[in-house]
């Protein structure tokens, strides 16, 4: 099990700037996912390592345990960032709502669509 916790922790430092998503997934969507898996890879392990007692007490299982927590810790704070940086996009993506949707160029009297494509990738996220 360390050895995987030790895994897991490569595979997040290598890969948590552009980390692979499912396919058709919104970013954001796709980067919790990943997230998500990696920290449900480490945690099944952990509930059983942690139903046997006499495992719990051993030194080596200390520093499995503090690895675990260092991993866990990280995998949380990337999916908390990823959704707070989300929820700022919303409040952004607001303003563009209130705006009016066709307008009439000042200078050429053409008429074009005022819409903010950031709201079509909101959506997507939000499903």
């Amino acid at each position: 099990y360390g050895l995987d916790l030790e895994t897991v922790q490569k595979i997040y430092d290598k890969q948590k700037n552009l980390p692979p998503t499912v396919r058709n997934a919104p970013p954001v969507a796709g980067n919790l996912i990943w997230a998500r898996q990696l920290l449900r890879r480490i945690e099944d392990p952990m509930k059983k390592f942690q139903a046997n007692k006499n495992i719990m007490t051993t030194k080596e299982s200390k520093k499995i345990i503090k690895t675990y927590n260092k991993v866990a810790r990280a995998l949380i704070e990337y999916e908390t960032l990823w959704h707070h940086a989300w929820c700022k996009s919303i409040e952004a993506a607001k303003a563009g709502l209130q705006a009016s949707l066709i307008v009439r160029h000042p200078k050429s009297g053409r008429l074009f669509v005022n819409f903010d494509r950031e709201i079509l990738q909101l959506m997507r996220e939000t499903k």
